[in-house]
This record gives structure tokens, sequence and C-alpha cells, in this order.
């Protein structure tokens, strides 16, 4: 990682001089001088009093993943610790409704009069009050027909595992399906996407997926879905992107849908309000990536973007100049997350190449895979933003099919549970991506958002050459997830037959697999028991990679399968795959 997020960044405050443009209701970010009895010099170390109390705030999925980048000792910071309640308690008590809480920030946002931000500003435990400017949200190029001959358009189908429909341009165009074809689905990933609701209950592509949790930090409830009643009253349209991006991420109904990382664990988290273009929304972002960090997410996708702001804060919009990767909230909590060790992937906005980069937020940040639109062919879209950063770094990381892509359309548009429908916008290359990262991650847990986004990067098409329109290029799923060595299917397919168990499991390596050697061992009642796994369906790739057979003798449907394991050693690695993670 490029960078180490450390809280003393957040710092996010706006001139002084804008308090003479505000209007009243201008919304403002409150910082506190500390946690109550913790500082920001408190010693956080295992065994600490802070360190403990910011531990067990996190889930042990939290923890794991947190020290594939952190060591122990410096696993909890300052910005895990939970905010002051007392603090908080006595902004309410001036009659002033909190937006939004952030113990990353060390603060809570509301909008408030300026006779309001006085009282506040005076209050001893305030360090700082900052002014917000209102957020436009970009409008979105999405969810419309197209007038192509489809004839002309989809690709001959091939034999692959599954049927994917009208989806498997996109999937092909990427190489999911041969991934797929080995059985690595997504199983064992955690994964969150944080969009405008999802009615996922009622889509036939979405509703058996298994969603471990949702939460709606606009209207603060447990729902993602349209609620008619509601602190915001919504849209018909409140949830139509975020059902669409889930389904380009993780939807399944074979013949129709098919998305790379199907049999991931999923959080979904309703950001962002249709009906208006408020100042809240970066805010419910921020809150989010704090939500899903602290329950063990591996990866982040997101497809809103926050750059442009209406008048009368026109002239505070997101200039060029500030696009460093370390201005907006979305960019340095997204930042954060990477740095916790959360994959992060940001679709990169769709204004335009255009001759001043339009490059957006949170997509210029240094840990963020910012995405980039591509047509069917390869053609980078003609809205898909441009970088580079103003600090010089190329943007997008990567490009992923964002023209014709087949989604699920909500219920709250169709009236029914299965209608699909092609899409256009950078909104569904940044879902796709996220998918293949979860495959990336499904194969090899162990890995670091960094080596998930080189992985990317350095097997997509252009990356001998990276440029600032496509970034390092195309993804490939199957290259990507072979980049770091060898990979096992997620789980073997098992069949009882000849008084016995069959097990088979695929063992795919981009160099050469000696067939001896691939060993199989089981525990039973007698001891351990080993032989030598059989190569019984050959992917033709030159290197033995392919379909490994094993047996276990005299087991029937009825009894306890035994632990086993197949293990062999390719160019001086051993790679195994065991029973005891089958269900990871």
């Amino acid at each position: 990682m490029h960078k180490i997020i450390l809280l003393v960044i957040f710092c996010l405050a706006i001139p002084a001089s804008i308090y003479s443009q505000e209007q009243p209701g201008t919304k403002y970010w409150i910082y506190f001088k500390d946690k109550g009895s913790f500082t920001s010099k408190t010693k956080i170390t295992p065994g600490t009093i802070a360190y403990e109390t910011g531990k067990a705030l996190l889930t042990e999925k939290a923890i794991q993943r947190r020290l594939k980048v952190l060591t122990k000792e410096n696993l909890i910071d300052f910005g895990d610790l939970p905010l002051e309640e007392k603090y908080i308690l006595e902004i309410k008590k001036l009659n002033i409704p909190l937006i939004a809480e952030s113990r990353w920030l060390n603060g809570v946002s509301a909008y408030m009069t300026s006779a309001q931000m006085k009282k506040v500003k005076a209050l001893e435990f305030v360090s700082e009050v900052s002014a917000v400017i209102k957020l436009s949200k970009q409008e979105f190029v999405t969810l419309f027909d197209f007038s192509f001959d489809e004839k002309n358009f989809l690709l001959p189908r091939q034999q692959h595992r599954f049927d994917y429909g009208k989806s498997a341009k996109q999937m092909d165009a990427v190489n999911v399906p041969n991934v797929h074809d080995i059985n690595i689905t997504g199983k064992g990933v955690f994964m969150a996407n944080l969009d405008d609701g999802f009615e996922w209950r009622t889509h036939q592509a979405l509703n058996n997926l298994s969603i471990l949790g949702e939460q709606d930090f606009v209207n603060g409830d447990g729902n993602t879905f349209k609620e008619d009643y509601n602190k915001y009253p919504e849209q018909r349209s409140q949830g139509e992107h975020g059902t669409a991006t889930l389904s380009c991420m993780s939807g399944k109904y074979d013949g129709k849908l098919i998305s790379p990382s199907f049999d991931a664990d999923i959080l979904l988290a309703k950001t962002e309000y249709v009906s208006s273009e408020t100042p809240m929304e970066e805010d419910f972002w921020l809150e989010a990536c704090e939500w899903v960090e602290m329950r063990g997410v591996d990866i982040i996708t997101s497809s809103l973007n926050y750059k442009i702001y209406d008048s009368p804060y026109d002239s505070n919009t997101y200039k060029y100049s500030d696009l460093n990767g370390n201005r907006a909230i979305t960019t340095i909590a997204a930042d954060r997350c990477a740095y916790l060790g959360i994959v992060v992937c940001n679709s990169i906005g769709n204004y335009y190449q255009t001759p001043e980069p339009s490059i957006t937020t949170p997509a210029d940040g240094d840990s963020v895979i910012s995405v980039g639109a591509v047509n069917m062919q390869g053609k980078i879209a003609g809205f898909s933003s441009n970088g580079p950063t103003v600090d010089g770094r190329i943007k997008p990381d990567v490009v992923a099919p964002g023209v014709g892509v087949w989604v699920a359309v909500a219920k709250t548009i169709s009236s029914n549970d299965s209608t699909y429908k092609y899409a256009d916008g950078t909104s569904f290359a940044a879902p796709i991506t996220a998918g293949v990262c979860g495959l990336i991650l499904s194969a090899h847990p162990e890995l670091t958002p960094m080596q998930v986004r080189e992985a990317l990067r350095n097997t997509a098409n252009n990356s001998s050459s990276p440029n600032n329109v496509y970034g390092w290029g195309l993804i490939n799923a199957y290259d990507a997830v072979l980049y770091w060595g060898p990979v096992w299917s997620n789980k073997p397919e098992l069949e009882y037959k000849d008084d016995g168990l069959y097990i088979r499991i695929f063992l795919v390596s981009k160099e050469v697999i000696d067939m001896d050697a691939v060993n199989f061992s089981y525990q039973d009642q007698e001891g351990k028991k080993q032989s030598t796994a059989k190569l019984v369906d050959n992917l033709n790739e030159g290197n033995n990679s392919g379909l490994y057979e094993a047996f276990i003798p005299g087991l029937n449907p009825a009894d306890k399968i035994p632990e086993f394991e197949f293990i062999t050693v390719i160019n001086g690695k051993a790679a195994k795959w065991s029973s005891k993670s089958f269900n990871r």
C-alpha cells in the first residue's frame, strides 16, 4: 500500500471564508477534542484498556482480515475507539438533529443555523466545526433499452458449467465462465455493496443470495428496500440502481443471469437518497464503511460518485486540483478501508473523456480500485471518466464491461420478479470487477487488497502500457485467479458409487503439475490413509491442470465423511486443500 491511513488525516475543514456564504441549514461536521478518557496520544497496545475497547467492537472476521495487513500491536488505533456519548448528548440538548456519527472522524454531522453553529463551537469538548457544501450526486447513465441487433450482440454459446443467458457476453468478456467451470464461485468471501437500496427479496436472480445483513443509513433502519413510510419519502426508483449493481456482482438465475461471486456472503447498505440531491450522502457512505468494516467484509463495491455541487455552492465544487486522494470524506474513508484490509472497488464516474481529467471521488483514492467502462468489444465507453489524479497517479486502474450490461430490474419498476434489461454506465463495470475480486479471494483468501489489485492489473490486457483511459486494461478473471499461484476448487464434487465415495476437485496451475505427486489422504478409525489422486478430466492447458479424483471405500450417504485433504508441491511450494476449509 502506498500510504498509511492514520486518523490525523481526517481533518476536512472547509476554510472559514465559506461561512460568509452559508445559508440557513448549512451542513457541518463537528469534531471532538478527544473520546472522553481517550485522546489521540493515548497508548493503544495489546492489553491496554483502549486497545481492548476498540477490539471489542470488531467481529472475529474483521480481526482476522486486519491481521493480513496489520500486526497484532497496531491492530487498533484511535479511530477504532467509540465516540464519547456525553458529547453527543450535549449537542442533542441544543435541539440539533444529527445526520451521521463517525468513530473514524471523531465527530458528528448536522444541519445547523449560524446561531446553533456558534453555540456548538463554544462547547469545551469541540475542537472544530467545519461547513460542508451542498452535494449534487452524479446522474448515472443506466437502465435504458438499446436498439441493436441482439443476434450480432451475443457470442455463440459455449459449453460451460452454467447457462449465463444474456449475461454471457459480459462474463465472457472478463473470462469468468472459465473460473466457474473449475468450481470457484466466491465461496468464503464476505462482500458489501453501498448503493441506493436493494430489492433483492423480490427478484429471482437475487432472492437466494446469502445476505447476512443490511442497513439503511438514510432512514436509520435495517431495511434497504423501498419503503413508503419513511423519514425521507422515497421515489419509485429508490433501489433500482442498487438492485442492478448487486445483480452484476452476485446475481444468479440459470439461463437468465449469472455474475461472478454468487456464492459470496453479502452485506447491503443504503447510502444514497434518490429523491433529492442533498449534502448527507457522503456522510452515509462513510458510516456504511465503518459498519461493514467492523463486521469483517473483505470487499466493498460502490457505484456512487461525488464531485459536483449545486448552486449557490457551485463555486465550491470539487475542482480537479482537489482530486489528490486526500480531500473528500468518501475517498479518505475508502483508503482507510483498504488500510484495514478491505478491497475497495468504485466506479470512476460517467463524466466523459475530457481534456481536464474527469475523475471523481472516491475513485481518486490511492488504494481504491477505480473502474472504467468499455463496450463488449473492449473499446472505452465515451461516458467513462478519465484520469490521472492531480498528483499524477494513473486512473482508472482497470476497465470492465459497462455498455449493454444485462442486469436485474427491481420489482418496484417492473411489477414482477423476473425482468432484466441492458444497462449502461461505469456503475456496472465496478460490481463486475468486485465480483472478480471475490473470485480471486475465494481462491486465495490470504491475499491483501494491494495483492488483489496487483493480480487484476498485471493480468489485464493493457498491463504493459497503462494509461489514463483504460488503466491497466480489461480484466481477466481466470488469469487473475491464477496470478498468485495454483488454485483448488472452492468445494469438491462428491459421488457415492462402487460402495464408496468419489471425491473430485480441480487443481489448476500456470506451472506444470506432477500428476504422481497429487496426494490424497483421509483419517478414519484405523488411522491416516493415503493415496494418489487421479487426473480424470484434463483441461488441456499443457501442464496437467484439471479435475482430480480420489476414492474412500466403504462409505454410503448415511456415513459421516472423514476429514480429508489434497496436497501437492508445485515449483517447491506446497498447495493444499483441506475439508476443514469446506465451510470456510
